[in-house]
This record gives structure tokens, C-alpha cells and sequence, in this order.
């Protein structure tokens, strides 16, 4: 994550041109079937009992899921999930540089000076020979320069890696970038905790930040256009960010594109779902339109244009267009139906059916033996009523009048003969 994500929602960017739509009505044929519609109220639309059906099983999907999946704090160390985090850094313009601390070893490199811990040397120099290869994929990947060279120092502890920025990074950051600075600051991997990413694809990451970042200068990056290709780029399309636009499908909250030009949600799940949406979009664009489609885009939002200007010389289509079919194309894909297959979730559904089955055979099993007593008690109540009162102690019956004179009894109960 980087500094340069620091105050999006705060900071100004030029909206796209409204689309303005001029209603016509329809003659002929089609006027009939208009009159009808309207006469069916404004909601109506073509096929709408059928679509009907879907929302109602989300619906009911969502209650269900609501039961067992709640924010923990534990959702703080997942990186990307929280809040989109840019600072407009005018001043780092003509800031000076940062020099490493005492003791601490810089290894050069075509694009990059990594400063580090001597303890971390070997992981300065792995990340320096991965950054000779990424930078320039990654500014052809953007179609513009990366610039000068970039700083990046690597912290050895979380102490170090708060106090030596410019200004205050999230707790949970594993990287920051701030571009008019050329600087990067990452965590060694002996204080990263909580993640498998491996920390090169982590500098990628905000390498692309600081490329983006430089391009747009002083300008704010979009949303969208900032953390969308930082992920395609660093290949960090992965089986989680699938799962957020699932839920966000389910939960029928995906965001418009307007929304995360702007700036990012500051509530950790809706900004979740919007880096998820923003890795989507780019990638969207690229199967659409062409591996190109990312270099032209960076470069007519670069130059100055507005984003619906942009997205309509690419595309051919105004932005609300585009996103009315990008989002459309997520909303009728079966994707949403991921989270309910999912193990956690069937884990929770079956032991809310081991509870409910317990409970349910408990009553059952409390309402048989309630009706054994009432049907003891009115057996009792019969018999009673037929023979009389049960005698105190068991003794001998008496013989009836009629039983011949050779017959006896013995002590023990039966007669014989």
C-alpha cells in the first residue's frame, strides 16, 4: 500500500462529463408496447419478474451469510482491504533527500538505490536485481518514463519503518511510495507478519505507484487508475480479490465508477470492494480493448483529459456507458454464488443445522414423553374407575364360589390341577 493511496477521498480529481440523455417517444408499434409500460408504473421493465428471482435468493443468501461473517480486527493486517491512503505531497517537489541512517549499506542499480540494515544485505540485493527487470516492464506496461532513480530503503523493525517517512503509515502497511519524492519504504520480511506476498511483488507494487505517481505530477492519480494497475501490474489478481467482488455481488453494493474515481470508501469492507472493483475494471478494459488499452489510458489521463474523454477515445463509448457494461457484465455472472459454496460457509450452515436438529428433536422428544404421561395418567384413571383402588399389600386373590372342591391353590400364585 502506499503513502501516495494516503487521503484519496480527500483529494480534488475532475469528474468525467455528465451524460445528458434526451427521452424520445416511440411510434407505431413500439408505442403500444410503450403505453403498456407505463401503464404497469415506472419500476416496470422488460423481464423484470424474472430478475426478480435472483435478487430473492441474494436476499436470502445475505441474511444467511450475515450470521457467521463479521469484521474482526484482524481484517487491520490485510494490506489493500482498508482505506485508500493518498496525501497530495506538493512539497515533496523540492524536498531533500532522505539519506539512510548510520551504519546502513546501499547497494546501486540501473533504476533503484536500495538502503538497508546490513543485516538485510542479501534481501537489498535480490530487490535490486528484481527492480533492473521490473521498472522497465513496468513503464512500458504504462507507456510513460520511470524517471529518475528511485529511492528505497528497508526497514528493519516497524520503529524504523514509521519514523524515518515523511509522514505517518498505516499499521498495516507492508510498503509505502511517494512519488514526488521518488522514495519507497518497505518492511524487511523479519517484521512482516501475517502475509505470504513476497516482498518483491510488494516493491512492484509501489514501483508502479511511483511511476504512475511521477507521470500525473502534481496531479492526483484516479482511484481506480492508481490501485487497479498497481495489482494487474504486480500480478496480484488473485483467487481474494475474486472473493471481494463475490461478496460485494451477493450483497448487490458494487461501487460506480464515479465513486472510485473520487476516492476511496473509508469503511474497511467497501474499500475492500473497491480495490477488488478497480483491479477488475483495468483488467476489463484490457480483455475489451486490447493490451493497449492501459497504455492509452495512462497517457490521455497524464496529458490532461477528463476521464469520460479518455474512456470514450479508447473505447468509443461515454464512461457511464462503460461502466453501466462493465458492472453489468460482474452482476450476470454466476460469481456471486461463490461465497455460498464457500468452506467457511458451509461449515456455518452445517452446524446451524446441527443446532436447529437438536433442538427441534429435543421439543420432539419432550413432546413424546409429555403425551406417555398424559396417556399413563389416563390409563391409571380407567383402571381405577373399573376395578377399584389398587390394595395396599399383594397378597393370595380369593378362590371364586364356582371352582370345583379337588382344585388348589399353592402358596406361590396359580392354580393347578
Amino acid at each position: 500500500m502506499s503513502i501516495v493511496e494516503g487521503q484519496m477521498s480527500e483529494a480534488p480529481f475532475s469528474r468525467g462529463g455528465s451524460v445528458r440523455r434526451e427521452g424520445q417517444c416511440p411510434t407505431g408499434r413500439g408505442a403500444a408496447a410503450h403505453e403498456a409500460a407505463m401503464k404497469r408504473g415506472p419500476g416496470w421493465r422488460p423481464g423484470a419478474p424474472m430478475r426478480a428471482l435472483p435478487r430473492l435468493i441474494r436476499f436470502f443468501a445475505v441474511a444467511l451469510m450475515g450470521m457467521f461473517f463479521l469484521v474482526t480486527p484482524a481484517d487491520a493486517a490485510d494490506g489493500p482491504a482498508m482505506r485508500a491512503l493518498e496525501v497530495e505531497d506538493l512539497e515533496g517537489l523540492f524536498a531533500e533527500p532522505i539519506p539512510p541512517p548510520e551504519g546502513w549499506r546501499t547497494v546501486e542499480a540501473l533504476y533503484t538505490r536500495i538502503h538497508a540494515h546490513p543485516d538485510d544485505l542479501g534481501t537489498a540485493h535480490a530487490l535490486a536485481d528484481h527492480a533492473d527487470a521490473s521498472v522497465p516492464l513496468q513503464a512500458r506496461g504504462l507507456g510513460v518514463p520511470s524517471g529518475a532513480t528511485i529511492e528505497v530503503f528497508l526497514a528493519p523493525d516497524t520503529e524504523t519503518f514509521r519514523s524515518m517517512q515523511p509522514g505517518r503509515p498505516p499499521e498495516w502497511a507492508d510498503g509505502t511510495a511517494w512519488p514526488n519524492r521518488g522514495l519507497i519504504f518497505l518492511r524487511s520480511n523479519r517484521v512482516r507478519i501475517g502475509t505470504d506476498e513476497p516482498l518483491a511483488q510488494v516493491l512492484d507494487h509501489e514501483l508502479v505507484h511511483i511511476i504512475l505517481g511521477r507521470a500525473f505530477s502534481p496531479r492526483p492519480v484516479p482511484s481506480w487508475l492508481q490501485e487497479g494497475a498497481a495489482q494487474i501490474l504486480a500480478h496480484q489478481y488473485s483467487p481474494e480479490l475474486t472473493d471481494r467482488l463475490a461478496s460485494g455481488l451477493l450483497g448487490d453494493s458494487l461501487l460506480r465508477l464515479d465513486e472510485i474515481t473520487r476516492g476511496f470508501p473509508t469503511d474497511a469492507g467497501r474499500a475492500r470492494l473497491a480495490y477488488a472493483q478497480s483491479a477488475d475494471l483495468v483488467a476489463y478494459l484490457q480483455n475489451t480493448h486490447g493490451e493497449d488499452s492501459l497504455v492509452a489510458l495512462t497517457r490521455g489521463l497524464a496529458s490532461g483529459k477528463s476521464v469520460d474523454q479518455t474512456l470514450r477515445e479508447i473505447t468509443g463509448v461515454s464512461s457511464f456507458e462503460l461502466d453501466r457494461a462493465w458492472r453489468s457484465r460482474l452482476s450476470a455472472s454466476p460469481m456471486w454464488l461463490k461465497p455460498l459454496v464457500a468452506d467457511t460457509t458451509l461449515l456455518g450452515v452445517t452446524g446451524l443445522l446441527f443446532i436447529v436438529g437438536g433442538v427441534f428433536v429435543r421439543r420432539r422428544r419432550r413432546v413424546v414423553l409429555d403425551r406417555w404421561e398424559r396417556e399413563e395418567a389416563l390409563h391409571d384413571a380407567i383402571y381405577e374407575s373399573l376395578m377399584g383402588h389398587w390394595p395396599d399389600t399383594v397378597g393370595p386373590f380369593p378362590l371364586p364360589q364356582s371352582v370345583p372342591a379337588h382344585w388348589t391353590t399353592t402358596p406361590s400364585g396359580p392354580m393347578v390341577h
